[in-house]
């Protein structure tokens, strides 16, 4: 990491954000996968009558010799799917259609956007010098562009799973034996947490950008500027003291003693005034 980054406090405060977006979009995506406590809690929607809860790659179910068996949808036949989690096939088949009415794809692409845009991040942070100077402003935009399709994604992602939950509940009724859905609050609040916290991220870091561009107008940043004459550097405290004043030389008609620097002999004012006036001459031949 460069030094000039290191010394952006908000950076850190970036990096903690980070670090939840990653935690909360993973447990997002992977509820209903595994059996760990916590985990299978987080599902999009349950069938209470059937014991059996799903989110986006995950179905979990509850049967009387197990506490609960959660398997991946992912490439798995409903047939063996019916067959691992003791659950009736048409049950699978139900799960699986509503399963698939929930996009994948925006919470997925959510997350790629979010690693591309710390990529382009750094990669900008590494370019310095006067020849880097377009790269980075390059990388900066590219930053700034993908971070916000981010955000956009997240949000997208949120309200479509809220939407896809509501739209359920709404076609399956009630009355349907073993058929009727009851959304999860859980997956459905983390969802909402996964776009907080990535606007939160996005924000800091277009703050750090738009500081970084701001120090670098501003001269506070060590940027190297080439010359026809060489190469000169920008300092980003103070510049460097300028070399000490060698001594004047005296004047021509000065005169050195002992005492010092003097100049010529005083001239009298009435001797030394060659184009006095004739009334002056005048008043003086008469007194002599």
């Amino acid at each position: 990491m460069p030094k000039w980054l290191e010394k952006i406090e908000t950076v850190h405060f970036a990096y903690l954000i980070l670090t939840l977006v990653v935690t909360t979009s993973v447990f997002s995506m992977v509820g209903c996968i595994s059996e760990s406590p916590g985990i299978y809690q987080l599902f999009i929607a349950e069938l209470p009558v059937s014991n059996v809860q799903f989110g986006y790659i995950g179905i979990c179910s509850t049967v009387s010799d197990h506490d609960r068996i959660c398997k991946s949808a992912i490439g798995t036949p409903p047939a063996d799917l019916a067959k691992k989690l003791g659950v009736p096939i048409d049950v699978i088949q139900h799960v699986l259609a509503l399963q698939r009415s929930v996009s994948l794809a925006l919470p997925a692409l959510s997350g790629i956007l979010i690693f591309c845009g710390v990529v382009a991040f750094l990669v900008s942070g590494f370019c310095n010098g006067e020849e880097s100077v377009k790269t980075r402003r390059r990388w900066m935009a590219t930053t700034r562009i993908v971070l916000w399709g981010a955000v956009g994604c997240a949000f997208a992602a949120a309200y479509s799973l809220t939407f896809s939950i509501s739209a359920m509940e709404v076609i399956v009724p009630k009355s349907a034996a073993g058929m009727a859905v009851t959304r999860g609050q859980s997956l459905q609040i983390l969802q909402w947490m996964v776009f907080s916290f990535t606007a939160i991220y996005v924000s800091t870091i277009h703050y750090i950008l738009h500081k970084v561009t701001k120090q670098t107008r501003e001269g506070i940043l060590p940027i190297q500027r080439s010359r026809d004459a060489g190469t000169q550097t920008t300092w980003p405290e103070s510049p460097p003291p300028p070399p000490p004043l060698k001594d004047e030389p005296a004047p021509r008609n000065a005169t050195q003693t002992s005492t010092g620097t003097q100049g010529g002999p005083p001239v009298s004012p009435l001797s030394g005034n060659s184009n006095a006036s004739g009334p002056l001459k005048e008043s003086q031949a008469q007194y002599t």
